[in-house]
């Protein structure tokens, strides 16, 4: 199908989001160069990124919809590194799915890095940047907050219990370890919810067969700029091989 670019309706730390002409129920989602850490006061732009990340999500996306999780992508856009996504009224939720401990997960329950959980931890934050995304409960986003239905907030652990088992067999596939990962979801313009924003390497921890990380965490640690746009551009190449 063809799609007309039109003007930018959002631009975010990472992602640029364009209007599609004639097409009111689609947006395009450019998955740009831009990186950033520490909630965007750490920036930079590495070189590949952008197609590295829309590749993923393309793949990841596409095997979701398989496995009757419902996403908001729907065709490669017009340049390489975007995808034509059906609008959606975003949750203000990120949801996170943990295999492994890592990260701030460790200092904040005092837990050894490395630790290899019984089953996957399901997490709420409020994503709001002023409050920096704190941890909510089920009942406060659905009854306090009212951000999502308590049924739908039920239906958004099932999903990503769901996305968790698919994304960790497609990593093991090409040699790689997931540790955790963030999702959203949102709402169609028929009120359906399905998943949205992106699965990428800005989104999700990954180990490669070394214990060598193989995400955005390098960038969040330190890692040269030349170091980090050949951490994207591996990635790349194992994927493509596959």
């Amino acid at each position: 199908m063809n799609f007309i670019r039109g003007k930018i309706l959002h631009e975010g730390k990472a992602n640029t989001i364009y209007e599609v002409k004639d097409r009111p129920f689609f947006v395009e989602m450019d998955f740009t160069d831009r990186i950033s850490a520490g909630n965007g006061t750490k920036k930079a732009v590495i070189k590949g990124k952008g197609i590295t990340n829309k590749t993923y999500a393309i793949n990841l996306f596409t095997l979701f919809s398989r496995e009757n999780v419902p996403t908001h992508c729907m065709f490669d856009g017009s340049t390489e590194s975007s995808i034509i996504v059906q609008k959606a009224d975003m949750i203000p939720l990120e949801v996170i799915g943990r295999f492994i401990a890592a990260g701030s997960f460790c200092n904040r329950y005092n837990i050894s890095a490395g630790t290899v959980f019984d089953s996957m931890i399901f997490e709420l934050c409020y994503k709001n940047d002023n409050l920096g995304d704190p941890f909510i409960s089920e009942s406060a986003a659905a009854y306090g907050l009212k951000l999502a239905s308590i049924s739908d907030i039920q239906l958004i652990q099932n999903y990503t219990q769901k996305i968790g088992i698919i994304a960790q067999q497609f990593f093991k596939k090409l040699g790689l370890t997931l540790v955790d990962f963030k999702v959203e979801f949102g709402f169609n313009q028929k009120g359906k919810l399905m998943l949205c924003d992106e699965f990428s390497l800005d989104t999700c921890r990954l180990l490669d067969e070394n214990g060598n990380s193989l995400d955005k965490d390098i960038f969040r640690k330190g890692a040269d700029i030349g170091n980090v746009e050949k951490t994207y551009q591996t990635a790349l190449e194992k994927l493509l091989k596959q």
